[in-house]
């Protein structure tokens, strides 16, 4: 038989074929999409694995590997390999400074470890900054309560690794106490300067990325204009600061110290002289040491120390105690400056700004920045009455009135 028109059969037999192709790769999709993921291995959240990275290189940190509806494969801040949930709704940690992270970014997520395997979820927002304090996880240092935290079935747990401080291996040991939970570890918690990276790592795994964005362009932002800004600042003519710590003030943290690192951040230098690791440890002075250093500012978070300041006749010998510089760290809901050394002091980068160079940086300017911070943070926004309190400036007049008293 003659074909009249051969190009009729030929478009048909191409159609055909595009549409079995179509089919095909409709298959192949809807099996990824519910194929699962990689065999975990005997350390269950770690993947063994050894899942490439673009080019071919070490996982980075942070990095996404696989996604599918119910689980995501990431590489947490010690390069570690770990699935874990694609929708997090419960999360727990083991010390103070990953928990502020976790309460300022997503505070509903956030679950509390008492002394009994309950949850006590926090609020996404409240007026009442006790509720904040009391909401906020302080998972003090010693032994966790791995019963406790497995009970609660969070879909996974934070834990500082933090390079220079902690041991890498810790966080594999953590694992294996966890069991099936995932175990993601965090950096630079305690870094002042670092804690960029962290807010948006954390805030990719809470799935609130927007959240991490603006908080860290507030954090980016007031960093970056202290450091510049006492970077002008003369050796000479900078700020010698004492950090009091305990009733008597005779306990310190040496510059190096990730507890006293915001002196050093907002252009002071540390009258306790400087260690070259970035440590955790306190040393023990004596008043005559502190006289001999001739600190000009004295901060603390003890008003029973500032009390016995002003009424010593050794501290009464200090510029800090003689020109009426000692002052009173903030606390509320958390310690600005230190203890636990996490986000929550962020806030406390423009306060010691102020507190050391209040010509440059005005009293006018740090109000705003502290609102700001609670806003974008604690999701609080004070009244100038509220921050009036939060800096305990009735307290300090009643201290300082006592001390310079006939």
């Amino acid at each position: 038989m003659e074909i009249k028109n051969p190009w009729i059969i030929i478009i048909a037999l191409l159609v055909v074929i595009a549409c079995g192709a179509i089919v095909v790769l409709a298959e192949l999709h809807n099996v990824a999409a519910e194929a699962p993921l990689p065999a975990l291995s005997a350390r269950n959240g770690v993947v063994e694995a050894g899942l490439p990275a673009a080019n071919g290189s070490a996982p980075v940190p942070g990095q996404l590997l696989v996604r599918n509806a119910t689980h995501r494969i990431i590489t947490d801040m010690a390069g570690r390999v770990v699935t874990i949930p694609a929708n997090i709704s419960l999360v727990l940690c083991t010390s103070p400074p990953p928990t502020t992270f976790v309460y300022m970014l997503a505070p509903e997520k956030l679950g509390s470890v008492a002394s009994k395997p309950t949850v006590a979820l926090t609020p996404v927002k409240t007026d009442n900054l006790s509720a904040v304090q009391e909401n906020i996880t302080i998972s003090g240092p010693g032994q966790v309560n791995y019963e406790a935290y497995i009970a609660m079935h969070p879909d996974l747990v934070f834990i500082s690794c933090e390079s220079g401080i902690a041991d890498p291996s810790s966080a594999d040991l953590a694992q294996e106490k966890f069991g099936a939970i995932p175990v993601v570890c965090v950096d630079n918690a305690r870094n002042a300067t670092m804690y960029g990276p962290t807010l948006l790592f954390m805030g990719d795994v809470l799935g609130v990325p927007d959240v991490a964005a603006r908080q860290n362009k507030y954090y980016q932002s007031v960093l970056a204009e202290v450091q510049q800004k006492v970077a002008t600042i003369p050796k000479d003519k900078r700020v010698r600061v004492y950090y009091a710590e305990g009733a008597n003030g005779l306990s310190t943290d040496p510059g190096g110290s990730c507890h006293s690192q915001l002196i050093e951040v907002c252009g002071g230098i540390n009258a306790a002289g400087s260690n070259s690791s970035f440590s955790t440890d306190v040393v023990g002075v004596t008043k005559e040491y502190v006289l001999m250093h001739k600190p000009a500012v004295i901060l603390s978070s003890s008003k029973e120390f500032i009390a016995q300041a002003y009424n010593d006749s050794t501290w009464q010998l200090t510029p800090a105690v003689r020109n009426h510089r000692v002052y009173l760290i903030p606390i509320k809901p958390n310690n600005w400056f230190d203890r636990p050394p996490g986000v929550n002091r962020i806030v406390g980068i423009p306060w010691t700004a102020h507190v050391l160079y209040p010509d440059l940086f005005t009293e006018d300017w740090f109000n705003a920045k502290a609102k700001e911070f609670y806003s974008l943070f604690y999701h609080v926004d004070l009244s100038d009455k509220d921050l009036a309190d939060i800096l305990a400036q009735n307290a300090m007049d009643e201290i300082v009135t006592q001390g310079t008293g006939p």
